[in-house]
C-alpha cells in the first residue's frame, strides 16, 4: 500500500526540516565555547536530488559513480571503526540498501550513532586516525564549523555534528580523497536501565532494539547496522516526503514486535508532549495575566507571548509563529477570557492529537501493507 504526502506527520524533527536545523543551530551557536580556534567555513553541496521518485513511484536508480562512491564511504568505515570497542552503528536509508545487498538511491551522506557514555573512546579512536569532531552552527548568518573537545560536547543540547578528516593544522582536509570525511554523528544517551534516551526528543526506546545488526562487507570487514525499527523511528519522525517511500521499501524488514514497539512509543510521546505543551501554556498565562489587567492590544500581547523562552528559541518555526499570531488575536478579542478559555484554544490551534494520530496511521497503513 502506498502512503500518500498528506499523510506525513506535520511536526518536524530535529536536524531535518529547514525550521528545526535552523532552530538547533541557533540554540548551539549560543552555547558555543567562546574559543575561537579551528573555526572554518561549512561547505554547501545544493540541493539533495537522490530522493526523487518517478511516475511510477519509484526512485531514479543511482548512477555507477554513486554506488562506487558509497561502497568506498563503507568500506573506509569499516577499517576506522573494525577494531571499536564500544556501539557504534549506521543511521539512516543507507541501512535498507544494505538490509536488500541492493543500492535502493542516491544516500547523500554518512550517519552515525553512539552513546554519550563512550565519547572518549570515540574521540580517542577517531584521534589515531586524523578525525576530528566539528559542531555546526550558524553566526551572523554564517554557517560556521568549529572542533569540539568531549568536555564541550556535554553543553550542547542537541548538537549537530560532523567528522571530518583533519590535517597536523587542525583545519578540515576538504580535497582529501578518504572517502570517511564529512560524516554526520548523532549521539544518544542511556538511562538507568540501559534504555536508549534520543538526542533530538529525549524519547526513551527499549534497549533491546539497539543491539547492531552485523553486515559483512566485500573487503572482509564488518559494520554495524540499526535495526530496521530504529530506522523506521526516525523515518516516521521525518517530514521529507522521500521518507514514507523509504517506510514502504522498509517495510519487509519490519516485524510485529517492531511495530507493537512503534506504537508504543508515539503513544507515549503523544501523552508527555500534551503534559509539557500545558505546562508552557500555563506559563505563558502567568506571563500574560497582569499585560491583560493594562490592555488587549494584540501587538503588546504577541509580543509578551514571545517572551516565554522556548518560543523565543523557536521564532523560525512557522508552525509556532502562526499559533503565537492566532492566539493573540483570540486573546484580544475576547476580554473575558480564562485559563481554560486560554488551555482550549491553544490546543485547538495546536491540535497535537492530530498529529499522533497521523503517526499512528501512517504505522498502521504499513502494517497493513
Amino acid at each position: 500500500m502506498k502512503l500518500s504526502q498528506q499523510q506525513l506527520p506535520e511536526e518536524s524533527i530535529p536536524g531535518e526540516s529547514e525550521e528545526k536545523v535552523l532552530e538547533r543551530k541557533e540554540e548551539n551557536s549560543e552555547v558555543i565555547s567562546e574559543s575561537k580556534t579551528h573555526i572554518e567555513e561549512r561547505p554547501f553541496w545544493g540541493e539533495f536530488r537522490g530522493g526523487e521518485i518517478d511516475k511510477v513511484g519509484e526512485y531514479r536508480k543511482p548512477t555507477p559513480e554513486q554506488k562506487e562512491r558509497l561502497e568506498k564511504r563503507l568500506e573506509r568505515l569499516s577499517e576506522i571503526f573494525e577494531n571499536a570497542d564500544f556501539q557504534w552503528y549506521l543511521d539512516g536509508a543507507i541501512n535498507i540498501s544494505l538490509y536488500k545487498d541492493e543500492q535502493i538511491r542516491d544516500h547523500k551522506d554518512l550517519d552515525i550513532s553512539v552513546f554519550r557514555e563512550d565519547l572518549a573512546k570515540l574521540n580517542e579512536l577517531l584521534a589515531e586516525q586524523d578525525f576530528t569532531i566539528f559542531v555546526n552552527y550558524e553566526e551572523n548568518g554564517k554557517r560556521l564549523m568549529r572542533k569540539i573537545t568531549v568536555e564541550e560536547l556535554a553543553t550542547l543540547e542537541k548538537p549537530d555534528l560532523s567528522i571530518c578528516k583533519t590535517g597536523p593544522d587542525g583545519k578540515i582536509q576538504r580535497n582529501t580523497e578518504d572517502p570517511f570525511n564529512f560524516v554526520d554523528l548523532h549521539i544518544h544517551s542511556k538511562d538507568a536501565e540501559g534504555n536508549t534516551v534520543v538526542f533530538y526528543n529525549g524519547a526513551t526506546l527499549p534497549k533491546e532494539f539497539f543491539n547492531p545488526v552485523k553486515k559483512k562487507l566485500p573487503n572482509g570487514k564488518e559494520i554495524n547496522l540499526s535495526q530496521p525499527a530504529i530506522v523506521a523511528y526516525h523515518k516516521l519522525h521525518s517530514d521529507r516526503p522521500y521518507d514514507l517511500t523509504d517506510l514502504e521499501k522498509l517495510r519487509p524488514y519490519l516485524q510485529e514486535k517492531d511495530f507493537l514497539m512503534l506504537r508504543e512509543s508515539f503513544a507515549r510521546e503523544a501523552e508527555k508532549t500534551e503534559m509539557a505543551m500545558r505546562e508552557k501554556i500555563q506559563e505563558v498565562w502567568e506571563s500574560l495575566r497582569q499585560v491583560l489587567e493594562l490592555t488587549r492590544d494584540s501587538r503588546v500581547i504577541n509580543e509578551t507571548i514571545w517572551r516565554h523562552p522556548d518560543l523565543q528559541k523557536r521564532r523560525s518555526d512557522r508552525r509556532v509563529s502562526e499559533f503565537v499570531s492566532a492566539i493573540s488575536q483570540y486573546v484580544s478579542e475576547n476580554p473575558d477570557i480564562t485559563f481554560d478559555d486560554f488551555l482550549d484554544q491553544s490546543f485547538a490551534i495546536l491540535n497535537p492529537q492530530k498529529r499522533a494520530e497521523q503517526k499512528l496511521e501512517i504505522i498502521a497503513h504499513l502494517e497493513k501493507s
